[in-house]
């Protein structure tokens, strides 16, 4: 289960900076306003990262809770 965390959790970034290459490239070569969408993108891979992360760090302490309790 914490390797499905931990891979989430990296996907989740790994999209987010794809998002954040495609806002670039339409600035510099489109307009302004189809990055938007993109930055939309980004924002909500960011949080859906911070919500990954959050939830990976309390499954490992409450694991590592169990393990002491265990001993």
């Amino acid at each position: 289960m914490n390797k499905t965390f931990r891979v989430l959790e990296i996907l989740w970034l790994v999209m987010g900076c794809i998002g954040v290459l495609l806002c670039a490239f339409n600035i510099m070569a489109k307009d302004n306003r189809t990055s938007i969408f993109f930055l939309i993108f980004t924002f909500a891979c960011g949080m859906m990262y911070a919500v990954r992360r959050r939830q990976r760090i309390k499954w490992e302490a409450a694991q590592e809770k169990q393990k002491e309790q265990k001993k």
